[in-house]
């Protein structure tokens, strides 16, 4: 593919950030995780071109839109809740398609695929699971405080080392916590936080994995420590047909750091062409 096609941003149901790129015969709904509520709700150039680039490797088979949450969200508003929003946008806006949650956005594309199997056509599951491992829900009470007093470079900082291994776990929070000041994330509603935090802490789909009809694919690191392998197994082990792909010595940012193998092992599910494995 020699040029990328332009990307097209606007507001679906006059609600719902959208970033909608390529023109293949196939749908690619993506749900972002946590991030999507710190964010100021409008996909500049630049964002929508690196939606662009990131998946660049689907856009001869696949339409991929990825739509964002409403800004405002009510408190309380439950992922459940959530997952009957993107089932409306669905349902009137995109059609059928095949639906990619990451992270948080995983927890809400199992309830979409449990609420309305209609509407998805495959569904994967990446650095995400049933539910929170237990030992991180310190991390997130953590983030919990720092979104209440606004702490955006904190979250940010603090994200960034449960993302990566190596030099990037210490490299990046560092400059993220120092340089990065200067471009703090800004979040169109604070409130937006809190309440998306306390949806993945609530959140528990275990005993719904097995009416999750679409196939699946789970796919994460072994070392994330919001999903880490035991949840990724359970996950995996609960819906009636799915497949595992797990990358080993890798976190919760699995598929950013390992992304060939990542976009490989997506691609090839979504075209039938997997088997459960461990990388």
């Amino acid at each position: 593919m020699s040029l990328l096609p332009r990307p097209k941003t606007d507001q679906l149901v006059d609600r719902y950030p959208h970033v909608r790129v390529g023109d293949g015969p196939k749908t690619l709904l993506v749900i972002p995780g946590l991030g999507d509520a710190m964010f100021d709700g409008e996909y500049g150039r630049s964002g929508a071109w690196a939606v662009r680039y990131s998946f660049r490797r689907f856009l001869d088979e696949y339409t991929v839109r990825v739509v964002s949450r409403p800004r405002g969200l009510a408190e309380g508003t439950s992922i459940r809740e959530l997952a009957r929003d993107y089932a409306r946008v669905l349902e009137t806006q995109i059609g059928p398609a095949s639906v990619l949650g990451i992270s948080m956005g995983g927890l809400i594309a199992q309830e979409l695929a449990n609420l309305r199997p209609d509407l998805v056509d495959r569904l994967v599951l990446a650095a995400s699971g049933c539910r929170l491992a237990d030992e991180s829900v310190q991390i997130g009470r953590r983030l919990r405080w720092y979104a209440l007093e606004e702490e955006w470079t904190k979250i940010r900082t603090e994200l960034l080392r449960e993302m990566y291994t190596g030099y990037r776990r210490t490299l990046y929070p560092r400059l993220s916590a120092t340089v990065g000041r200067l471009r703090p994330p800004t979040p169109a509603e604070p409130a937006d936080v809190v309440v998306s935090i306390d949806a993945v802490l609530e959140y528990d789909g275990t005993d719904r994995l097995e009416e999750i009809e679409p196939r699946t694919l789970v796919i994460g690191g072994d070392e994330d420590p919001f999903f880490p392998e035991e949840i990724l197994r359970e996950t995996h082990a609960g819906i009636p047909d799915a497949q595992l792909a797990m990358f080993r010595n890798a976190r919760h940012g699995a598929y950013l750091e390992r992304k060939e193998g990542f976009d490989n092992w997506v691609k090839g599910f979504l075209a039938d062409e997997t088997r459960a494995a461990s990388l």
